[in-house]
């Protein structure tokens, strides 16, 4: 009974005698230097560059506008655009404030008589108190208005057209008008199926305070705007 360690058996006695003292630990192995891993810089991707042909040609006017108006999904009011009249000269559309608006895309084909003899029409009657028009000829929809800008104003002055007509643009896709990408997204300014502008004549209506209150499909004729006027004079 008074032999040392008579309470260890054999086999346990090596686990006793160690009981605390930690057992050294193995050396860390450092990686060669060769086993390290480089990183590997990859090339810088190069600016895409400018697309050219057809889809271009059409929107000659939209490029330079969307790069210097990035910022259009933060603007508050069609006011807060510029735009290119059919003379070429930059519009601030700051001059509309205080009036209320027609904003829409036309062609020389198509539904063509109907709706410019429509428009002239509410532009004679309600100008007077207050009512503008503003006509952007666009040729993305079947190549229904190929021509210049020069050809477009003449083709208008058949109509007698006495409101305010700009330059040809698209209103569709990354080379689409900043006003035209804006108007889309606007809670009333969106369309049925899509945002999208569906055909040439797709109308919006906008008030005073430059909002859009509402968007009128193509083949809306713009005579049944008129009812909508009055709530916004």
């Amino acid at each position: 009974m008074g032999r040392a360690g008579a309470g260890c058996p054999k086999r346990s006695r090596r686990r006793c005698q160690s009981r605390g003292r930690r057992r050294p630990r193995a050396p860390r192995r450092r990686k060669a230097p060769g086993c390290r891993r480089r990183k590997v810089r990859r090339p810088r991707k190069e600016p895409r560059p400018h697309r050219s042909g057809p889809e271009m040609s059409e929107c000659p006017e939209s490029q330079d506008l969307c790069a210097s108006r990035d910022d259009w999904r933060s603007a508050r009011s069609m006011h807060e655009f510029s735009a290119k009249d059919i003379d070429g000269h930059m519009v601030n559309l700051d001059k509309y404030r205080g009036f209320v608006c027609i904003v829409t895309n036309v062609a020389s084909q198509g539904k063509t008589e109907v709706n410019y003899t429509q428009l002239v029409d509410l532009h004679a009657r309600y100008a007077e108190c207050g009512l503008r028009i503003l006509a952007f000829p666009c040729n993305q929809f079947g190549k229904q208005e190929p021509g210049s800008n020069e050809e477009i104003k003449e083709f208008a002055a058949g109509y007698n057209v006495k409101f305010d007509m700009f330059s040809k643009i698209c209103v569709n896709g990354d080379d689409a008008h900043p006003l035209w990408k804006w108007m889309k997204i606007q809670p009333k300014g969106k369309g049925i199926l899509g945002n999208a502008i569906k055909w040439n004549f797709t109308k919006f209506l906008i008030d005073k305070n430059g909002c859009v209150v509402k968007r009128y499909g193509p083949m809306e004729e713009p005579q049944v705007i008129e009812k909508d006027l009055p709530y916004h004079f």
